[in-house]
Formats: structure tokens, C-alpha cells, sequence
């Protein structure tokens, strides 16, 4: 890492920003990602960047990291201009990344993934695995990363993942780190530790720029904000001089009333389903799913809650689900096939790696769970087609060019909304909802809070994972503490966050 600036620099207000951006511009043909965007941001602060799905933050950031090139405007570092024709300019220059949409190659390990294209070499040139292990060792030490440089990364969850993303970032010699949602898929254990580890480099002299949907992490972590609305710059502050609901309003561009209590909607008082799920050589698992409830499921990242979610849904090798309706009807799944045409529908944490076909139109993602139903004698019609996620999509608010566009051309909280369309086109007797809000701006939050609210009014039996406590504490019903894919507790009515975390660790 290079030498950080003097802190009397840091101090002053006439010190040279380290970063300076002068009416930077990106159009897609007639869309304006970017317009006119000027910023300044120096040494040693954490700035964030917020705004709505689609307001132009990753955009910028990916411009910053020579992804996307700029129709318009200039980038300056210390005062001289930069053109970045490649990330690997962008990291010479010293700028590293932490994108939203995860980079890790699954097939390699931790040390492999860190030190990618950069692998240290022996003196006749070949790879020393040696010296890439022992130093990816050392920085995992240095910054408290739970990770171990053997560990293949496929075999890591989301979170852990995040974090050899994190190393990486950490391991070169960055004057600017770039953060696109780092803890969306965080505990609050992990949460913390990150933020630990970005005070750290804040108090080194470097440049955090750092985009959350989470208000609550940008008043923790942020010196300065800067809100992004249509792909411009309406709003940027000391974080100590602003409050939240004038945040909000400059992001959404009016008042957003967000909720504080649990979800007044009471569930419904009859079972919908009551389901074991059964492994080969092990006890198998309960839940009784109540008509019109939310069903929580809490517990610490790697506790199991999205494998549990996943056998629900037939999506683990070697596991059945015996579902058992009201009705006396009984199914068993062991494939998504088998349980989507049952109506039990998995709403993925991953969209990039499980859920979205992303060289596809928004349209053909959107309907996927339902060509059975939109056919006609096996044909399918894209006026049809056209026809019923048109509707969805509206009702989600997706921010797109068009309908036909590749959803790979969606900002991260608008591909969440399509995954989310095409789990409500499917029509759920039980949805399982794992991680629904990732990457999702205040507004289209409380919106997907009222879809959720209103698939269980209409008696839809919901299965809800959050790692934001509050969340899952709003929004449920009833929560079940999970750990090691198995339910340890059942809090009872009132509990708070303590109570899960408590409930997560054993004893």
C-alpha cells in the first residue's frame, strides 16, 4: 500500500482532494446514466454515495475502475488528469474495487482469487504457491477476515465470498477503495469487522467511497455524503449536518414515511402447509407454514437459514421436502420443477449465480418460472409473454429503457426486482424469500414490504431470511432462530434483535 499523505494535509481544508471528477457523463444512447456529474473527495474521509435503483452510483464507480468509459468529463487524482482505458489502469493508478455483483472464480481458492493476474513467481518464473499462500495468510491476519487461503471459494457462502472480494481489493497498493454494497450479504459480526477495517484504512490516509442502500451504515460510517438521483448530483453534505429523513427525500426526491413497528397484518389462524424435510442419515426437520404469515428465519451468516430455504424449495441434492395441506393433499419435492408447480416458489440471495439469465431481456427473466402457464400448445407467444409481466414490472416500479432490454443492463436493485417479478408471475402458495431487499434503495423497500405484506393477506404462506435484524423483525409474524440448517428456537412475541443473536450463538 502506498505511503499515505501527511495528516496536517488531511486537516486542512485547502489540501489538494486526492479525487476530483468534472462533468462526467455516460449515455446509452438516449439514456443518461451519468449527466454532469462533479465531485470532490479527499484523502482520509469515508465518502458515500447514495440514491435510489438506478440513480448512476455504480455507474460512476465503474468508471472510476475503468470498467465504463465516460461520454463526457474528466477524472483527477492530485490535481493531474487520468484516463483509465481498462481496469488494470484504474489499478495502477490506485484504485480498487469491491463491486455489488460478486467477482470471485469459484473453481480457485481463497489465495488464488486474491492474488488473480498477479501471482507472485519464483526466481525461473514459475508460480509460488508458497509465497501467494503465506502472504494471503498474513493480510487475512492483518485485517481480521475470517477466511482460510486454502478454502476453494465455490465452497464458500455469499458473505464469505464478499470478503475474499474485500481481500483482494486490500492486497494491492490502493490509494482509493471503492465499496458497491459491501455488506448486503453481511452478519452483523462480519458487518462490523468491515467497518472496523475501513476505519483502519480511513486513519492511513485513504479514500473510502462507499454506496449503501443501509442509511443507517452511512451515518455510522460516512464523513461526507453525496445523493445521486437520475444520474445526477442533487445533494452533497457533511454527514454530521444532515438527518435522515432529508436524506431520504433528496434520494426519492419526496417524503418516505419508513416503518419502525411489526407488521400489523395478522396471520392468518389455519395451517397452509406443514412440511418435513428429510436427509438421507439425519433427523429431519418441521415447520408448520400458517396461511397469510411471515415466517422469519434469523440466525448468523452461515447458520444454515439459505440451505434450509433451499431444501423448502427441492433445491438440494439428497434432500426431499413432504409437504402436507390442509386439504389432507400431499406432495413431495426433491427438484425446483417439482415445487414450482406446486406453487412453492424460491426467491434466490444470489441473483447473479442462481437466478438471472443476464444476455436475456428483462421480459424472458421475468417469465421464466412461467412459460407453462403463458404458452399455448407449447408455443410460446411474446405478445403473451409481453402481456403478463408488463403488469408485474409496474407494479415494482422497474427502472428500465425497455422491457426487451437485457437485464444485464439493470442497476443491481432493478435486476432484484425482476427476480422478484418472476417469483410473483408464478403465482406462490409459499414463497420463500431469501434476502428479497439486497441492493434495493429506501423507496423500492418499503414497496417490496408492501408486496410481501400483501401476498400474505391474500394468503400466500411467505419464508422470509433477513441479515438486517430489523427487517426480519418488521416484517415477520413469528421467527425461528436457525443454526446448522436446523431450527434451535422459536422467539416468542415482542422479541428484538438481542434475542435472535442470543438465540444464534450456542450456548
Amino acid at each position: 500500500m502506498s505511503a499515505p499523505r501527511p495528516l496536517a494535509d488531511l486537516a486542512s481544508g485547502a489540501a489538494q482532494p486526492l479525487l476530483e471528477l468534472r462533468g462526467i457523463a455516460k449515455r446509452y444512447g438516449a439514456t443518461r446514466a451519468l449527466d454532469d456529474v462533479h465531485l470532490v473527495a479527499r484523502a482520509g474521509q469515508v465518502h458515500a454515495l447514495v440514491g435510489a435503483n438506478g440513480a448512476g452510483k455504480s455507474t460512476l464507480l465503474h468508471v472510476l475502475a475503468g470498467i465504463t468509459r465516460p461520454s463526457a468529463g474528466e477524472i483527477l487524482l492530485d490535481g493531474q488528469t487520468v484516463a483509465f482505458a481498462t481496469p488494470r489502469d484504474a489499478a495502477r493508478a490506485g484504485i480498487a474495487s469491491v463491486h455489488q455483483e460478486l467477482a470471485v472464480l469459484p473453481q480457485l481458492t481463497v489465495a488464488e482469487n486474491v492474488w488473480l493476474a498477479r501471482e507472485p513467481r519464483t526466481r525461473i518464473g514459475t508460480l509460488d504457491r508458497r509465497e501467494m499462500r503465506q502472504r494471503t495468510a498474513e493480510l487475512l491476519e492483518t485485517y481480521a477476515l475470517p477466511l482460510h487461503p486454502d478454502t476453494v471459494a465455490g465452497t464458500l457462502s455469499v458473505a464469505g465470498r464478499q470478503l475474499a472480494e474485500v481481500a483482494r481489493a486490500l492486497s494491492g497498493s490502493a490509494r482509493i477503495l471503492t465499496l458497491d454494497e459491501p455488506s448486503a450479504v453481511l452478519s452483523w459480526r462480519e458487518r462490523d469487522r468491515l467497518f472496523d477495517i475501513v476505519r483502519r484504512l480511513k486513519r492511513s490516509g485513504l479514500l473510502v467511497l462507499f454506496v449503501s442502500h443501509r442509511l443507517d451504515e452511512v451515518f455510522e460510517i460516512a464523513d461526507r455524503v453525496t445523493v445521486f438521483r437520475n444520474g445526477s448530483k442533487v445533494f452533497e453534505e457533511d454527514i454530521a449536518s444532515v438527518t435522515r429523513d432529508e436524506l431520504v427525500r433528496h434520494m426519492v426526491g419526496h417524503d418516505v414515511a419508513e416503518r419502525s413497528a411489526r407488521t400489523s397484518i395478522a396471520a392468518g389462524p389455519g395451517i397452509a402447509m406443514h412440511v418435513r424435510i428429510a436427509r438421507h442419515g439425519a433427523a429431519g426437520v418441521e415447520l408448520a407454514l400458517r396461511t397469510g404469515e411471515v415466517l422469519g428465519l434469523g440466525g448468523l451468516v452461515g447458520a444454515g437459514r439459505t440451505r434450509l430455504a433451499r431444501r423448502l424449495c427441492g433445491l438440494e441434492r439428497g434432500v426431499r421436502a413432504v409437504y402436507r395441506g390442509a386439504d389432507g393433499e400431499t406432495f413431495t419435492v426433491r427438484s425446483a420443477r417439482q415445487a414450482t408447480r406446486h406453487g412453492i416458489v424460491y426467491l434466490t440471495e444470489d441473483r447473479n449465480r442462481d437466478g438471472l439469465f443476464l444476455n436475456l431481456s428483462i421480459v424472458a427473466n421475468a417469465s421464466a418460472a412461467s412459460l407453462g402457464r403463458i404458452a399455448r400448445g407449447g408455443w410460446l407467444s411474446r405478445r403473451r409473454e409481453l402481456a403478463a409481466v408488463t403488469p408485474i414490472v409496474e407494479r415494482l416500479r422497474l427502472v428500465a429503457a425497455s422491457l426487451r432490454s437485457p437485464v444485464r443492463a439493470l442497476s443491481g436493485g432493478n435486476q432484484q426486482k425482476v427476480l422478484f417479478g418472476r417469483a410473483l408471475l408464478a403465482r406462490p402458495r409459499v414463497l420463500v424469500c431469501d434476502e428479497p431487499t439486497r441492493g434495493v434503495d429506501v423507496g423500492a423497500r418499503e414497496e417490496i414490504y408492501a408486496l410481501i405484506e400483501s401476498l400474505a393477506a391474500s394468503g400466500v404462506a411467505v419464508v422470509l431470511i433477513s441479515s438486517d435484524l430489523k427487517e426480519l423483525l418488521t416484517l415477520s409474524h413469528r421467527v425461528l432462530v436457525v443454526r446448522n440448517a436446523e431450527v434451535v428456537a422459536e422467539l416468542p412475541e415482542g422479541a428484538g434483535e438481542r434475542d435472535i443473536v442470543e438465540a444464534s450463538v450456542p450456548t
